[in-house]
């Protein structure tokens, strides 16, 4: 016993008898063959798909814009790097002189200084200071000779 079945399909003209016909399907466009609506002026069969050079050139054209944009930036980065590098310096060159400032002035404050200096243009030191005291009106303080 076999289980093999016939597959061929038989057409009306050559029939056997006890099979059946079906109706002929609709036939479609198959894709990627050259067809009466497929055939492009000139007589070359299109396939269907888009020309590869304008997509190589796109790409071609966006990898050589990322690169010089890269470039540029770079470039500015290094300028920019630099201006910082000198801007750090010149803080550094000011704190020095801000500190030496600082100290010169210090000096001049101290009144060693300020009294020698009254000394040489011919200042004499006060005497010691005197207090009155108006609740009781009384004089306070070291008056030197007076006593």
């Amino acid at each position: 016993m076999s289980t093999k079945t016939d597959t061929r399909r038989t057409t009306k003209g050559r029939g056997r008898t006890g099979t059946t016909t079906r109706p002929a399907a609709p036939r479609r466009p198959v894709r990627g063959k050259a067809t009466a609506a497929t055939v492009r002026p000139g007589g070359a069969a299109g396939t269907g798909r888009a020309p590869k050079i304008p997509f190589v050139l796109l790409i071609l054209c966006l990898l050589g814009a990322a690169l010089i944009s890269l470039l540029v930036l770079r470039s500015v980065v290094a300028q920019e790097a630099y201006t910082i590098t000198s801007l750090q310096s010149e803080n550094r060159e000011m704190s020095y002189e801000e500190q030496r400032l600082e100290e010169s002035v210090a000096h001049l404050e101290t009144s060693e200084r300020i009294a020698q200096e009254a000394e040489e243009m011919g200042m004499e030191p006060g005497d010691a200071p005197l207090f009155l005291d108006v609740d009781n009106g009384e004089i306070t303080g070291d008056a030197g000779s007076d006593d």
